[in-house]
């Protein structure tokens, strides 16, 4: 059977007679298809489609053998030149037979088409657009036989400079909408050029197209034929010209404005206002007056390492003038289009051509006559003898193929705009961004570190999508588990003030919630933490597990690198409502509320009722206006926490009663409490109106008792007095001995029932070492040796004298003497010589002071001293008025002493 080419060449229809060719990448092809009719769709910032009715006497081709083959398609020109458009098979489909032609429809598109079949989650950090581009345009030529001889980039275009972006992401996108949205947010429009679209022969090889990037108009270039002509379809005109040209206007906004918030400077900013459009859309009304405001809130501005270590550009008013600029342009670019319909075979999207001929056209200046191809719909059919037509024209028909078949054999329509206008695709900062949902990741940090923040606690992120075989152009990032896998990422907070809020940072490992500010995928933050498989729900006390203990709530950390733990833990368990603050730390706990021991299963033990403050260590209650310790009632916290009139009113009545034992021991000339008075002024520090204490006092008080127990030794000391007042007793008992001392004095008085002075056993040693010593009593008083002797001895003399009777006994002997009778009754009387016996009066243990004089000589009073020996005895004291220390050595002693002033300190 012969090949379609065999049977056309037959009838005198050999490739040189044809319109259209299309040569196939596949040699085989070639000789089987015939390409009866061409219709092609070619625009900028869009791309190249084509559609190819192609003929075949072979109905058995196999589809899969079209798909993925290069196709060069061959218009020759008015300038019998060939023009060519190359493509890539991306549908094939297979017509029906009359038994002898086939009809098969190939849908031809340019190599970026393949970016619509990968779909792919990654992120880019720390790159500009073009950086990205050019890496996944790389991995798509290494990865990608196809692609690789299909397309070229061409960067030739690009003359301004792209900010490096900190972080940049692809979410369930195509390749092919990731790179165009990077493109159309920075306005940088793409084009598919040809290699070469005018060609020497039909069997010039297939060479990959280019993809430009261009984001200046005047990088735009001009058609090889220069100009194109106007000429009317109702003359013969043997050269392609423009028959049709209209221009077409429509409204657009005014002005744009944006807004987005900036985190850096803690505002919302929109500079640079309101950018008004150069373009005039009304006669009637300027642009002011139309006031058509298209107003955007952004995505916040995206914010870099603060430090500056990520190379990333910093976020400024720069990308919001840019983009205000680009919103602009393109309304001013779709303000006013032409449209122009002619027989042109051999123009090119992305060009320009300066058009003559028109007569409306022709009256501007020659800029205004240089018009941009934007858009370019063509359709080509070739020649063939009527019975092939006709046969063709039927299949087309069973087919429902609707191909236009009509008289013209081939014809365009172009979308134009003048050259000097800036073309900038389209974007819509909605529209063009996928989708975004909350997603899982995880956090990481620098190996050996559990947190890992900046200074506004952002955090990195192992996004759980990327995969390492996509980050192998940047060392890994993105899948290398720690902190080059992300730039720094927000936390969400429930409470973020000046320095105050909550603080709770992710930790290295953690599983986290991802969103996005204003459903930006560039822009993630983390709203929050989850428990999934063996990452439990916490674990008060590191016990129990849910739904066991879900009456449990609350907050427990996790110290850094160890085992131990911090927890604010609260029990709405019915008959067990507690709270508890905890640090596993020495078990230091505070416990509120129904105590129970931790809980494994729904209840625990009982513990008790009310607050517990306990640690394994010091512990310490401090507070710096007053404390106050009481176990008086105040049924459900009805007053003021500092209230202790029930023990204000306590210290008023003892003061009173002591005031008046007081003025009792007056009326029998004994000392006094000097003190009296400060047990009133301190119960009047207790203020009851504000319940506070005037002074930073301790307060305890107990309508039931308060006891001390050590098994060890209590120690009272006060810089003044210590004060004692009891409406009872006042009972003191020790084991071992009872000592008490003064530098003053001691002064006892009973009131009613005496004084009693009783050793059990062992010496009673009453003295007055420098003083006089009165002992008096109202009625009789009793010397009484029970088994021994009485022994009165005086330094002088003995005095006994009673109304004036008396006996003296001095160093010179006895006398006496009476105004009444004198008495001796004796059975013997005896008168002998002289006789003594020997007695040594006690030595005082010290019998010297010093006096403490200023430089003027005068007595110092009432100074703190500190005597230390030489043999390291350290005695302390007051200096009384005379300025007199206590007395601390024998006149006959040699010792080495020093003195000073009292610093408190331990020797």
């Amino acid at each position: 059977m012969l090949n379609i080419n065999e049977v056309l060449e037959k009838i005198g229809l050999n490739v040189q007679h044809r319109t259209i060719t299309a040569k196939f990448s596949n040699d085989q092809l070639n000789h089987q298809l015939f390409l009866n009719h061409l219709s092609v769709c070619h625009e900028i910032n869009e791309g190249l489609n084509a559609e190819l009715i192609c003929v075949a006497t072979n109905d058995l081709i196999p589809l899969k053998n079209l798909i993925g083959c290069q196709v060069a398609v061959d218009v020759r020109t008015d300038k019998n030149q060939i023009f060519r458009t190359t493509g890539i098979v991306t549908s094939a489909e297979l017509g029906q037979s009359d038994g002898a032609l086939t009809l098969y429809k190939l849908t031809l598109e340019d190599a970026t088409s393949l970016w619509r079949y990968n779909r792919n989650n990654r992120i880019f950090m720390n790159k500009s657009i073009i950086d990205i581009i050019k890496i996944i345009f790389q991995e798509w030529q290494q990865r990608s036989p196809l692609f690789a001889k299909s397309l070229t980039l061409d960067l030739s275009g690009l003359k301004a400079t792209y900010d490096i972006r900190p972080f940049t992401m692809q979410v369930d996108e195509s390749e092919y909408t990731l790179i165009t949205r990077l493109l159309r947010s920075e306005g940088v429009c793409w084009c598919i050029d040809e290699a070469q679209f005018i060609v020497a022969s039909h069997n010039d090889s297939i060479q990959a197209q280019k993809l430009k990037l261009i984001d200046d108009s005047s990088q735009f270039t001009q058609l090889n034929r220069q100009e194109v002509r106007y000429h009317r379809s109702s003359g013969v005109e043997v050269a392609d010209t423009i028959t049709h040209f209209t221009a077409k206007r429509k409204l657009q906004p005014t002005t744009v404005h944006i807004q987005r918030w900036q985190a850096d400077y803690l505002e919302q900013t929109d500079w640079p206002g309101s950018a008004l459009s150069n373009h005039r859309h009304s006669a009637y009304y300027d642009n002011q007056n139309l006031n058509l405001e298209q107003s955007w809130h952004l995505t916040p501005a995206w914010i870099s390492d603060l430090k500056g270590e990520d190379g990333a550009t910093r976020s400024s008013n720069a990308q919001l003038e840019k983009l205000t600029l680009n919103l602009a342009r393109y309304h001013d670019l779709q303000a006013k289009i032409f449209i122009a319909r002619g027989t042109v075979r051999d123009v090119q999207v992305g060009y320009w051509f300066e058009f003559n001929g028109h007569f409306e056209i022709d009256q501007h200046n020659t800029s205004d006559k240089q018009f941009l191809i934007l858009k370019k719909k063509s359709f080509h059919q070739n020649n063939l003898p009527k019975d092939f037509s006709e046969t063709i024209y039927k299949l087309l028909q069973i087919n429902q193929w609707d191909i236009d078949v009509g008289e013209e054999k081939q014809g365009c329509q172009l979308t134009l705009v003048r050259r000097h206008i800036a073309v900038v695709p389209e974007y819509n900062p909605r529209l063009h961004k996928p989708a975004a949902f909350p997603i899982h990741a995880r956090v990481v940090g620098p190996q050996g570190e559990t947190i890992y923040v900046d200074e506004w606690g952002r955090i990195k992120l192992r996004f759980l999508f990327s995969r390492v075989e996509d980050n192998s152009h940047d060392g890994g990032s993105g899948s290398n588990e720690n902190d080059t896998d992300s730039a720094f990422v927000e936390v969400l907070n429930s409470w973020a003030g000046e320095g105050f809020g909550s603080r709770f940072l992710p930790r290295v490992g953690e599983l986290v919630v991802v969103y996005f500010f204003n459903g930006d995928v560039d822009r993630p933050f983390v709203m929050g933490r989850i428990h999934e498989a063996e990452r439990s729900p916490t674990k008060f006390d590191i016990k129990g597990t849910l739904p066991d203990t879900r009456r449990l709530s609350g907050i427990r950390s996790s110290e850094i690198d160890a085992t131990g733990f911090n927890q604010l833990r609260f029990d709405d368990t019915q008959g067990q409502l507690s709270a508890q603050l905890q640090s596993s730390y020495s078990s230091s706990q505070v416990n509120l509320g129904q105590l129970s021991h931790p809980k494994e299963t729904e209840t625990s033990q009982d513990r008790g009722v009310g607050f517990e403050i306990r640690t394994d260590d010091y512990g310490a209650v401090r507070g710096g206006s007053g404390l106050l310790l009481t176990s008086y009632k105040q049924a459900a916290a009805s007053g003021d926490h500092m209230e202790a009139e029930e023990a204000k009113k306590q210290l008023s009545t003892n003061q009173a009663h002591r005031k008046s034992l007081n003025d009792v021991a007056k009326q029998h000339e004994t000392d006094v409490i000097e003190s009296v008075e400060q047990l009133k002024a301190f119960a009047e520090n207790i203020q009851q109106d504000i319940a506070k204490f005037n002074q930073a006092a301790l307060l305890l008080s107990s309508p039931q008792g308060i006891g001390l127990s050590t098994a060890a030794d209590i120690h009272l000391s006060a810089d003044a007095d210590i004060n004692q007042v009891a409406s009872g007793s006042i009972n003191i008992s020790t084991q071992k001995n009872f000592i008490s001392h003064a530098i003053e004095k001691v002064s006892l008085f009973a009131v009613k029932q005496g004084m009693r002075l009783i050793a059990a056993f062992g010496k009673v040693d009453i003295q007055a070492q420098t003083g006089e010593m009165d002992l008096v009593a109202d009625k009789t008083m009793k010397i009484i040796s029970k088994k021994k002797t009485i022994e009165i001895s005086a330094a002088e003399e003995i005095v006994l004298n009673v109304k004036g009777n008396y006996i003296k006994i001095t160093e010179e002997g006895i006398e006496q003497g009476t105004k009444g009778e004198s008495k001796v009754f004796t059975s013997k009387h005896s008168i002998l010589g002289p006789k003594s016996i020997d007695f040594t009066l006690p030595q005082d243990p010290f019998n010297e002071m010093f006096v403490l004089k200023d430089p003027k000589g005068l007595p110092v009073a009432g100074f703190a001293y500190k005597i230390v020996t030489g043999d390291g005895k350290v005695f302390r004291g007051v200096s009384n008025e005379k300025g007199e220390t206590i007395r601390l050595s024998s006149g006959y002693d040699v010792t080495q002493l020093e003195i000073s002033a009292d610093d408190g300190e331990e020797e």
